[in-house]
């Protein structure tokens, strides 16, 4: 199974709405669908999380919803057309619903700037400069001027417009968070660590808890940085806005510390903004946006985003194959492994944090296939993939919720796999794990892999891994009743009746499901005996109690063929292919 550390996030819009058009995204290789709230309708993005979920189950893959809130933001009147606003002529600036050349209407007031501010239209596409205030009537002079449309975004940087983190909107938007269970919310203009708790309550008000990625789209928010990643779940290097609000030249630096910040922190971060633009109507991405892409891997961001590219694009599942290309490219190179190699975060106080890590070296230095994460609330993932190991992290959780949710993480291929209670001792949920990553192709049988278990008990809090280890992966090729306990690995040897004296020393004895025969020969010298019959007062099964040989009934192996070597781990009424007895 191929898989890429760096995930792909896509804004759905009118061009990404049929199923079988996510669907194709999905194969692609999109992770999380983004659904912006500053378009459409509530209703709109209610069907469209249907879309995802139904899309996400045909092809079989765990794709995460996040819904991106309006927030805060300004934005000019509605338009038909565009109107021309000419360099020198005076600008007024007003709550209202209506735009000419000599006065744009605007969601909200920005009285509180003053003269030498700047206002900046259509992501700083047009400058203005502030002359004058008259009570609620902002007026400037244009210094760059254009073609400006209607709902285009509004910048005033540098200036505290004393806007409210969560408006009437986001709420609307938050109680569709809440009824429909998306995976996460994406804060917009946040500009410190209160931001982000408003929107939490605001949540939790509506009975949810939804994880909140905060958008770094503002110059106070960087000089916040800090708090910020320390109350958010994920961050969002959002470069539009940001790119207004700070001087061009400096927002690289500041992506590459954000990203930096994060991974130290184990924080998902997600670089976004133009990033294949052209391909919005083009089919093949610039050099410069590839080399923007590939920059930004290299830096060890978790996921890259489309915008318009995917929302409203030409081609949309083309833009995610380039996307998936250069990502692929980049984390095959020899400078992406020495990277990572280099930037290893040191580990935290948490004692997870330090296993994790330990996780890191031991599957390099056993070369081992993945690191097998068994986690109940995505914890112990979210450690692993913070140090960024060279093979995959399968995050095994019987949470579907939180499989979603680690679609964001780099490196993490998240898995559901159900757990009932009885199955809650740590070497079944270990075993489960491994077989769970067999089965879905990531490892082969006979690989090592390195395990990490997170397990709540009465004694262990949920946020905690209690144990790694080296385990084989190993395929199951029956499993039935445990008859008598124990790990016996050997030949098989199928028997139709008792007769023991042509049994090679060792063998594993498979019996029908009608045997009533008796042993003739030593039956002590069998490795094991796997039945078809699931009884525990048999002959076979009195005979293998007296002798303790491992036993496992309600099994037929007649499609192995003789001299086939199998592992029983008859405890668990399970047998495998092959020579796995270094599993225990």
């Amino acid at each position: 199974m191929t898989t890429r550390n760096t995930k792909i996030v896509c804004t759905l819009g009118p061009a990404t709405v049929e199923q079988r058009t996510v669907e194709r995204l999905i194969e692609s290789g999109m992770s999380v669908a983004r659904l912006n709230a500053s378009h459409g309708t509530t209703e709109d993005r209610a069907a469209l999380v249907e879309t995802v979920r139904a899309a996400g189950a045909a092809v079989g893959r765990s794709v995460a919803v996040m819904l991106d809130l309006p927030g805060p933001e300004i934005r000019t009147a509605p338009l038909d057309d565009p109107i021309e606003l000419r360099a020198g002529t005076e600008i007024r600036f007003s709550e209202g619903e209506t735009a000419t050349p000599e006065a744009v209407g605007l969601s909200t007031s920005i009285a509180a700037a003053g003269p030498g501010d700047r206002v900046l239209l259509d992501d700083g596409r047009i400058e203005t400069v502030v002359s004058r205030v008259e009570g609620e009537t902002v007026v400037t002079e244009v210094e760059s001027g254009g073609r400006l449309g209607g709902r285009k975004g509004v910048n005033v940087p540098g200036v505290d417009l004393g806007l409210e983190p969560v408006t009437e909107q986001d709420r609307q938007e938050l109680a569709l968070a809440a009824d429909h269970d998306v995976d996460f919310v994406a804060a917009s203009f946040v500009g410190s660590a209160a931001d982000v708790y408003a929107v939490n309550e605001a949540l939790e008000k509506h009975g949810a808890d939804v994880p909140v990625v905060a958008k770094i789209e503002r110059a106070g928010a960087v000089e916040r940085l800090d708090g910020i990643v320390e109350a958010a779940y994920g961050v969002m290097v959002a470069r539009g806005d940001l790119g207004v609000e700070c001087p061009m030249e400096t927002v690289p630096l500041v992506q590459k510390r954000i990203i930096q910040r994060c991974h130290a922190a184990g924080v998902p971060v997600i670089t976004a903004t133009e990033m294949l633009d052209s391909m919005t109507h083009a089919r093949r991405p610039t050099r410069a946006e590839a080399s923007d892409v590939a920059n930004a891997v290299f830096d060890g961001t978790d996921a890259v985003m489309l915008s318009g590219e995917t929302a409203v694009g030409d081609h949309p599942v083309r833009v995610v194959d380039a996307m998936a290309t250069i990502v692929g490219a980049v984390e095959a190179s020899d400078e992406y492994a020495d990277r990572n190699e280099q930037d290893v975060p040191k580990p935290g106080r948490a004692r997870t944090d330090v296993l994790a890590r330990s996780a890191r070296y031991l599957a390099r230095d056993i070369d081992a296939a993945a690191i097998v994460a068994a986690t109940e609330s995505g914890y112990t993932a979210l450690k692993a993939a913070k140090y960024r190991p060279d093979v995959p992290v399968v995050a095994v959780t019987p949470s579907r919720a939180v499989c979603r949710r680690l679609a964001l993480s780099a490196g993490v291929v998240p898995q559901f796999a159900p757990l009932t209670e009885r199955e809650k001792s740590t070497d079944v949920v270990i075993q489960n794990a491994v077989q769970t990553a067999v089965d879905a192709g990531i490892v082969d049988s006979g690989d090592s892999v390195v395990v990490l278990a997170g397990l709540m008990t009465d004694l262990e809090a949920a946020n905690t891994t209690n144990m790694l280890k080296i385990h084989v992966a190993a395929d199951i090729v029956a499993a039935g009743r445990s008859i008598v306990a124990g790990v016996a690995t050997g030949p098989l040897f199928h028997a139709e009746h008792g007769d023991l004296t042509s049994v090679p020393d060792g063998s594993v004895l498979t019996l029908p499901t009608d045997f009533d025969d008796e042993f003739t020969g030593d039956p002590s010298a069998l490795a094991g005996i796997v039945s078809g019959h699931k009884g525990v007062t048999g002959y076979s099964a009195i005979v293998a109690r007296e002798l303790g040989i491992p036993m496992v009934g309600g099994v037929g192996l007649g499609d192995l063929p003789s001299e086939a070597t199998v592992t029983l781990d008859a405890e668990r009424g399970v047998v495998y292919e092959g020579d796995i007895t270094d599993t225990r």
